[in-house]
């Protein structure tokens, strides 16, 4: 366990929407042994609540996503979008990055993990260098309308060369809560939500105009750019994948997670949204089960190595570090 050595303390949120219920549960358990949280947030709506029951977990914390705020709530955004673009599909997208912010306010922490709900960690991860910095696993997204309600929200533009999204994000409380003080401040009379969502050009809004890593990142970088870096050394990096659904489909089982481990990544996003191959994922598991069977047997691990290396070479994955 020395990679909790002298950590800050900290806490996890995961909101949960209706459709990561059964896969948000394998999540938490894993997040459970991996990691070293104080407390860990699940935010859902309170019909969900008794759902998570049978984890029996000491430190685990429902948060019902409608009474977080006092005068906003998932109906709120979607009456706004319906009203702005006479479609409200989109509001859980936005209304869950708002919940991750708002959470800011109830953490007792110095610090805590936005973990996706359809993120399953199969290995511990250190969050923090030896100075205590805050490690960013950055990726290569720049979408632009993010960074245009950035700067009329906040006036802040766009000042590095890589995107903060990721499936995970530490975020320093006191940060987070001077953030959104700033966003009440410039929203007036308003709950700050309503300031960003009126912020979003009008093109944008039925997709994608706002995401709070990009914010929450872009912040941290113009007002404590010290407090964080990039992972750069091999014992920092993460070896990961989205594409966990067309692999072991959107559960996978034990066993489907203990070969993904094997296969040294990190962490691994199953998304519901892919377009799955039933006939693909079923050779897969029986792949996995082969795999798990030639262990067994020393004289044929070598089919193993070929095993590995067609999976890698299938979906795109990395070499271990």
């Amino acid at each position: 366990m020395q990679l909790f050595t002298n950590n800050p303390n900290y806490d996890i949120v995961i909101c949960v929407g209706p459709q990561h219920i059964e896969i948000a549960k394998v999540v938490i358990k894993q997040v459970k042994r991996f990691f070293q949280a104080k407390q860990i947030y699940v935010i859902t709506n309170v019909s969900h609540f008794e759902k998570f029951q049978p984890l029996n977990l000491t430190n685990l914390v429902f948060v019902n996503e409608n009474e977080l705020f006092d005068r906003f709530n998932f109906q709120s955004v979607a009456d706004f979008l319906r009203q702005k673009i006479n479609d409200g599909n989109r509001a859980g997208w936005y209304f869950q990055q708002f919940l991750k912010m708002e959470i800011s306010k109830i953490i007792q922490s110095d610090y805590y993990l936005i973990w996706d709900a359809d993120t399953i960690p199969l290995k511990p991860i250190k969050f923090f260098d030896e100075n205590e910095k805050v490690l960013i696993h950055k990726s290569e997204e720049n979408h632009k309308p993010y960074f245009e309600t950035l700067e009329h929200i906040l006036g802040i533009k766009k000042t590095v060369n890589y995107s903060f999204i990721s499936e995970h994000f530490m975020v320093q409380t006191k940060l987070m809560q001077k953030m959104l003080l700033e966003l009440s401040t410039n929203a007036e009379n308003q709950v700050w939500p309503y300031y960003i969502l009126e912020n979003i050009a009008t093109k944008d809004i039925a997709l994608s105009g706002f995401s709070e890593y990009e914010t929450y990142g872009s912040f941290l970088n113009s007002t404590n750019p010290n407090s964080f870096r990039l992972r750069t050394t091999p014992s920092e990096l993460l070896n990961t994948t989205r594409n966990g659904s067309m692999i072991s489909d959107t559960l996978p089982s034990s066993k489907d997670l203990k070969f993904l481990e094997v296969l040294g990544l990190h962490y691994v996003t199953f998304e519901i949204w892919q377009d799955l191959n039933p006939k693909k994922i079923k050779a897969n598991k029986r792949r996995i089960v082969l795999f798990f069977l030639l262990e067994k047997i020393p004289m044929l691990k070598y089919l193993n190595k070929l095993i590995i290396k067609n999976f890698r070479k299938t979906y795109s994955l990395p070499q271990p570090l």
